[in-house]
């Protein structure tokens, strides 16, 4: 080694031992340090109140060293003795590396008080790291479980999903982001529910651990999971508690090593505490959530500048990012991280860990964690194939019940069956607005958990309220939310619909809704046709008949078409006893069913239609259409081909290209096989994401292409064109998520179309 790099390595090892020798013999005057003793300089002499510490450190293994070092040692001693009569005299010889057996022998033939000790056994008496690493290892990190078992320990391997900063939208890798950190910079990673922050924690502790255990010099990293700290808003507090909750045995260690700066601080989930006591006290919800981190502020406030702190949490928990950054206390020079979504490679990888190798269907979610949820339900399993999956309804349905069930184990005292209800019922509450999305002010946040839990909402269930999965800040100013997700939106407004239809006579928040014109989405009739099928009681002439009696009670006809759009999915060869007129309504998209024996009974007027799906129609009546304006009409190329009386001056932006429906398919010349595999991939993505059922597949073809349909399914999987799954005993094929540019590029062009999965 060059002399310069040496002396630089002796250098930085000399001032280190300083730094945990002045914590543990002076924390009280942080100057003392080297000094003379006599005419002889010394390495670091600390004088306490009781004791008197002198130490002197090498990185040298020789004897000679030790026995130069340890006779300064111990004349120093003697001095300090005579200077200070009544206190304890205490001698350490401090090698980088464990002392040789050499060394310690020279050491130890000088007698007390001289000790020889390796800088890692030094630094234990600050704190004994490697245990604390040891200990914290198998206890909980944050929300990160494994979904279907609950266990925090056996989880599937990490697929890394990289966060983007703040403003540039650069990605982070999770070495990047343990580089950052080992500089000393502080880092706020925050995002949506199931984003992967706990598990992004976790991977970045364990780098950091492994980062200690090779360089003792490092920081050692401690993770507090800030749900374990309810009521708290002292550091020392938290620190002393996290140690007892791991079973280390000296909590003061933390407490000494945090003041240090020798550690690394992550806190996970600052949306996730709450302290008792400030209802009645505080005017607004910014009070409460500032007063609700002020451990993570005061942790901010007086770690040492050289400590990085990690905080992780909801973005939403705040109204805006200036709030965020006041109440937390970060330091300007933090790292701003957002959580990302992963890539269709990425969620790949996510499933395939459960075992689900098909192609994805474009109904999935994007959250790690929902894609876990949906991976590790053993539901997913059942295809005699080998392929399996849920339908959209299915998928989702459960995935807000574990969304609840995980909400309710952060908020002790509410439960899982509550929390949906709570999410159903602000999701119906977003309908008064144009979009359906918000926005949801304070006072109805409150008053929607009132009325469902039947009792105002304590400290805790505020910061459940603030942290909603799927809602998000509008406003700042007046700190409503609104949703994010438009899909969890769609499913959660499901829950209020099924109620009604199965109990008409219930007091239900949709009497209220009399001018909202937002129905249920696709997943939203999908999630209610999966409910109700589940239910005994449910049938098709309670669900019409739910449905005009709520028209009579003034009830508006965007939930009304909810029903019997519900109530058409499920039974679609039964009628109502009475026609149906829907006015005034947006529909993002209608669908008529291929099982259905007629729709004269419905009708539409002054309506706005975004897609109107007539590709499974098989020549039944359709509904009536008057003064409806429609955006697409799909499945067929023109009004001649359309019953006239059924549209009324109604105006229509666009028809499908008369290639695209299915006699215009059937009349191009190409092969069979290749019209069959056309008019699958019509039928499949022209529903929105929920796909179609087996037994509508060959609607339309002569027995001549009926007979080639089992086989173009199987080639259009095995492109990865369509997935199969299963909702209930029936199977349905679903679009894949990242095709439909593909599929859209084969329809528009089939004739001359290059794409491999034609022939």
């Amino acid at each position: 080694m060059p002399a310069d790099e040496k002396q630089q390595e002796e250098s930085e090892f000399e001032a280190e031992v300083l730094r945990i020798s002045r914590a543990l013999f002076a924390p009280e005057n942080e100057f003392q340090g080297s000094t003379y003793i006599g005419s002889a300089e010394r390495d670091g002499v600390f004088i306490g109140p009781d004791s008197v510490t002198i130490v002197e450190c090498t990185v040298s293994r020789r004897k000679d060293k030790a026995e130069k070092d340890g006779k300064k040692l111990h004349e120093a001693c003697l001095a300090m003795a005579r200077q200070h009569p009544f206190k304890s005299i205490k001698g350490f010889f401090v090698t980088n590396d464990e002392p040789t057996a050499d060394q310690r022998t020279v050491i130890k033939g000088f007698g007390p008080p001289l000790v020889a000790c390796s800088f890692a056994q030094l630094r234990g008496q600050l704190v004994d790291s490697l245990r604390y690493l040891e200990l914290r290892a198998p206890y909980p990190f944050g929300s990160a479980r494994e979904p279907s078992s609950g266990d925090y320990n056996d989880l599937k391997p990490y697929v890394a999903v990289d966060p983007v900063e703040r403003g540039t939208s650069e990605p982070f890798s999770i070495d990047r982001v343990a580089k950052q950190v080992a500089d000393g910079r502080s880092v706020l990673l925050y995002g949506d529910y199931g984003a992967g922050k706990s598990m992004f924690l976790r991977e970045l502790y364990q780098r950091l651990a492994k980062t200690h255990r090779r360089n003792p010099f490092q920081p050692f990293p401690i993770l507090l999971n800030l749900r374990d700290h309810q009521g708290q808003i002292l550091p020392v507090e938290a620190l002393e508690r996290h140690a007892r909750a791991i079973g280390f045995p000296t909590p003061s260690q933390l407490v000494r090593a945090w003041r240090s700066g020798d550690v690394t601080l992550i806190l996970d989930g600052f949306d996730e505490i709450a302290t008792p006591g400030w209802i009645g006290k505080t005017s607004t919800m910014r009070d409460i959530r500032r007063r609700s981190v002020e451990l993570v502020r005061r942790f901010c406030d007086e770690s040492c500048s050289s400590t990085s702190v990690v905080l992780a949490g909801r973005a939403h928990f705040f109204d805006s990012e200036r709030e965020m950054r006041i109440a937390l206390g970060i330091r300007d020079s933090s790292l701003f991280l957002m959580a990302g979504e992963p890539t269709e490679e990425q969620a790949k990888k996510i499933l395939n860990a459960y075992g689900w190798h098909d192609a994805l269907p474009d109904w999935l979610p994007s959250r790690p964690l929902l894609l876990s949820y949906l991976g590790s339900s053993s539901a997913l399993h059942g295809s005699v194939e080998g392929t399996f999956g849920r339908s959209a309804g299915e998928g989702w349905h459960m995935m807000l019940d574990r969304i609840a069930e995980r909400e309710a184990s952060i908020e002790v005292g509410v439960d899982g069956f509550t929390v949906r209800k709570v999410l159903e019922r602000l999701a119906t509450q977003a309908r008064r607005s144009s979009d359906g999305m918000g926005p949801i002010s304070q006072d109805e946040l409150t008053s929607v958990f009132q009325s469902v839990c039947g009792y105002a909402p304590d400290e805790g269930s505020y910061q459940l309220l603030q942290r909603l999965p799927g809602l998000g800040a509008m406003d700042s100013v007046d700190g409503s939310r609104r949703f994010v997700d438009v899909s969890l939106a769609d499913a959660a407004r499901a829950g209020d619909v099924v109620a009604c239809v199965l109990d008409p006579n219930t007091e239900s928040p949709l009497l209220e809704l009399t001018d909202s014109v937002v129905c249920l989405d696709e997943v939203g009739i999908d999630v209610a046709a999966v409910r109700l099928e589940g239910e005994g009681a449910a049938s098709s002439g309670g669900s019409y008949s739910s449905a005009t009696a709520f028209q009579r009670r003034g009830v508006s006809d965007a939930v009304i078409a909810d029903i019997i759009r519900v109530a058409a999915r499920l039974w679609p060869e039964d009628v109502p006893r009475t026609s149906i007129s829907l006015h005034e309504i947006e529909l993002r998209s209608f669908s008529l069913t291929a099982d259905a024996k007629s729709y004269d009974w419905l009708s539409f007027q002054d309506c706005v239609i975004q897609e109107l799906d007539l590709t499974d129609h098989s020549g039944y009546a359709l509904p009536h259409f008057q003064n409806c304006l429609i955006g697409e009409m799909t499945g067929v190329a023109g009004w001649s081909v359309l019953q006239e009386d059924r549209f009324v001056e109604c105006e229509v932006a666009q028809f499908d290209a008369q290639m695209s429906t299915a006699k215009g398919i059937l009349a191009l010349k190409t092969t069979p096989m290749n019209k069959v595999l056309l008019t699958i991939l019509k039928k499949i993505y022209a529903q929105r994401g929920t796909g179609r059922k087996e037994s509508a597949l060959p609607r339309g073809l002569d027995a001549k292409h009926r007979e080639l349909v089992p086989e173009a399914i199987q080639r259009l999987i095995g492109a990865g064109l369509i997935t199969s799954a299963r909702s209930n005993a029936t199977r349905l094929y679903l679009p894949v998520r990242g095709m439909t540019n593909r599929v859209r590029r084969i329809l528009q062009a089939p004739q001359s179309s290059t794409d491999s999965v034609l022939d």
